[in-house]
């Protein structure tokens, strides 16, 4: 069966239809688009929330608070302060688990002094003033504006991979779907994947389990704001697991959801961390304006993103969650391409054996 018809997109009321076909599942799964101003409420109060390296407590919290409320998911913590979050419903087996980092680049207090983490360069570092929280400190920026379907704020890397992940849960609650999924709030990233390796060295997942970085990044390899999340075939470390990818490709395609595909080679990202601690890993980045909020020529600004991007971005982590909790291991989206290959050679074979005579 050609993968292509595993689901079916019909944009109407607000809604978009996915349905299994009859040789997988009965179960017709209707997903059902956030209001947009719940959406933006969501984006509004996690992007709004002060972070830096080491010091994610704040976000921490407001993920605890909006998991809360959503009945099938549960919560746990590792020993380095990683937050892992399961939905389940039904008894599908789990083969995903969604993950961003709650940290941005900022200013700590360490040992009497001042001190910056992350990667901005340091000719910018005392060009724009400083608004401490306690013992970290933000750029003083505009915390979150829509505007013009763009949202400016002090810190979108990866606070929007963080609210991407809750919408997730959200529309999965809503839509009362079948599935198994994990969502992981990573601590430390923007130093060297601290939480990521620390979580990888651990790896407390069922096996099977595959590991989806969320991020946000600065458009390469012909990459544009606004023209849908971008799954990436890797970072400027490494290239990522195939057949991870495939499945995020076939689900954005089946389910006619905006997106592009390239070689995000500005930085790096936590899949880097996991595929070399053997962890299956892929990833999806939301373009981002202004990274690390250093606009392109000088100075410190909001970081942007297009909100129809983290938009689409839901729409395809919970599509490809429905779409691999439908169908068993043997019916992946790389099993379905071997065999449109091996159709394709069997269709062929007359004009070979038609062929023969001329290489004896």
């Amino acid at each position: 069966m050609d993968i292509g018809s595993m689901f079916r997109a019909t944009t109407h009321a607000g809604k978009v239809e996915l349905a299994t076909p009859k040789e997988l599942c009965d179960v017709v799964f209707v997903y059902t688009a956030m209001h947009h101003q719940t959406f933006v409420s969501l984006f509004r109060d996690i992007l709004s929330t002060p972070t830096a390296p080491f010091h994610e407590y704040h976000v921490a919290k407001k993920i605890r608070e909006r998991l809360a409320e959503f009945k099938h998911v549960t919560l746990d913590e590792d020993a380095y302060g990683n937050l892992i979050a399961r939905y389940r419903r039904g008894n599908k087996k789990s083969r995903l688990a969604f993950a961003a980092h709650m940290d941005h680049p900022g200013w700590v207090k360490f040992r009497g002094k001042n001190e910056f983490l992350g990667g901005v360069p340091k000719d910018r570092l005392d060009t724009h003033p400083v608004e401490w929280f306690g013992d970290f400190g933000m750029w003083k920026l505009k915390p979150f504006e829509l505007k013009n379907g763009i949202v400016h704020s002090r810190v979108c890397d990866d606070l929007v991979g963080c609210a991407a992940i809750l919408a997730m849960f959200a529309e999965l609650e809503a839509d009362e779907a079948e599935a198994t999924v994990y969502g992981i709030f990573t601590r430390a990233e923007e130093v060297g994947f601290n939480g990521a390796v620390e979580l990888a060295k651990a790896w407390p997942l069922p096996n099977g389990v595959s590991f989806v970085s969320l991020e946000t990044s600065a458009a390469r390899g012909g990459t544009e704001q606004g023209a849908g999340p971008v799954i990436r075939v890797g970072d400027r470390m490494s290239v990522f697991d195939d057949a991870i990818t495939a499945e995020l490709i076939d689900a954005a395609t089946d389910a006619k959801i905006p997106h592009q595909r390239a070689l995000l080679d500005g930085g790096a990202c936590e899949a880097t961390a996991m595929n070399l601690y053997g962890i299956p890993a892929a990833g999806i980045s939301v373009i981002l304006g202004n990274y690390h909020n250093c606009p392109p020529k000088k100075g410190i600004a909001e970081e942007n993103i297009a909100i129809d991007d983290a938009k689409n971005l839901v729409k395809l982590i919970t599509a490809t969650t429905v779409q691999m909790a439908s169908r068993k291991a043997s019916e992946s989206s790389k099993a379905q391409m071997k065999k449109r290959l091996e159709k394709r050679v069997r269709d062929h074979r007359k004009y070979d054996r038609a062929a023969k005579k001329h290489w004896s």
